[in-house]
């Protein structure tokens, strides 16, 4: 007895790998559109990574606002009786559920609504939005200086390493890393502006006026961006391709202007970008408050001391979200240091 066997057509064989395909269609598509080689690519998953870290910062915000703390007790006078504050309570929602407090606040974050400053009476945005300009101009020329005081020293003393221009900057460098930004500051008020009397000494009333603050700024920041940028100038003169190119006849200069430099670009745009952000870390709100600066870092302090809640959280969130963007611009900088560059 002969037996016959059924054969599967080709085209409804399982192919191998069939699952893998599956679970790849499942993917959203935002998914798969960040998940690329490309700079666009990159910039997409910069982004949702950036907007995971604001979601974050504003989640945090409310839990110590809403759940850890009190408002309510902010927001109540000191001789406020039990009426008075269960009446705040309800005012600022604090008798509702958590979650649905929580949502709305999201809700009205995305509307950009803050809530109204207490003692401005007007909202925390438009508080915010008018000072913003001023401390983005500050850490602009800031971060100029501390490049000019950083960068050019930093490949040169990188060069010549071990040379008395060398171990004078290093000097110079790491002075200005051990001095605290607000007492440089002080220093610079006395004698720039007390003593000698060459640059105003605090406010934004004439173009001088942001002399101080950006050299201050300049000073402790550009001791780091040398320190970084000598060490990675003093690695790439190190490597056999310098050795090769100094056996074939280049100056030193030629080195570091047709090779040296282009490959520790990206470094030092890294360096420099990060030091902007550091700025907005923190050390910015401590010039503004030295040199009395209109800014948002002079806003957030005197909005702590006043118990200005909405301000200094609409503060907080918009300078969490300008340094996301900053190291968004960072990233689409890198192709055009460097066109070697690819988002793998």
């Amino acid at each position: 007895m002969q037996e016959t066997t059924e054969t599967t057509p080709p085209s409804q064989r399982p192919r191998r790998g069939g699952l893998r395909r599956w679970l790849r269609d499942l993917r959203p598509a935002s998914d798969r559109l960040v998940a690329g080689g490309s700079l666009s690519g990159l910039l997409l998953r910069r982004l949702r990574d950036g907007v995971i870290v604001l979601l974050l910062v504003v989640t945090v915000i409310f839990f110590l606002a809403h759940v850890v703390g009190n408002p309510a007790l902010v927001f109540a006078p000191v001789d406020a009786t039990d009426e008075h504050i269960a009446k705040l309570h309800r005012q600022f929602g604090l008798d509702r559920p958590v979650a649905e407090r929580y949502w709305e606040y999201l809700v009205d974050l995305s509307r950009l609504d803050f809530g109204e400053s207490t003692f401005q009476q007007r909202p925390a945005i438009d508080a915010v939005v008018e000072a913003l300009p001023s401390t983005v101009y500050l850490t602009v020329v800031g971060l100029a200086a501390a490049a000019v005081l950083g960068v050019v020293p930093g490949i040169v003393a990188g060069a010549r390493a071990r040379k008395p221009f060398d171990k004078a900057s290093n000097l110079l460098s790491v002075t200005a890393l051990s001095v605290p930004n607000f007492w440089l500051g002080l220093l610079l008020i006395l004698l720039l502006g007390v003593q000698l009397g060459w640059l105003p000494t605090s406010g934004r009333f004439e173009t001088a006026s942001i002399v101080m603050p950006a050299l201050t700024l300049g000073i402790v920041h550009g001791g780091r961006i040398f320190q970084l940028v000598r060490s990675a100038t003093f690695e790439e003169m190190s490597k056999p391709y310098v050795t090769v190119a100094r056996s074939k006849g280049l100056t030193e200069w030629n080195i570091l202007r047709r090779h040296v430099v282009r490959n520790t670009g990206v470094t030092t745009a890294t360096i420099v970008g990060w030091e902007y952000v550091r700025m907005w870390g923190g050390a910015v709100f401590a010039i503004e408050y030295v040199f009395a600066w209109p800014g948002v870092g002079l806003l957030t302090i005197e909005a702590a001391h006043k118990h200005d809640f909405f301000v200094l959280q609409a503060a907080v969130i918009i300078a969490g979200a300008f340094v996301i963007f900053s190291n968004l611009l960072i990233d689409m900088g890198y192709q055009f240091i460097d066109r070697r560059i690819t988002a793998s």
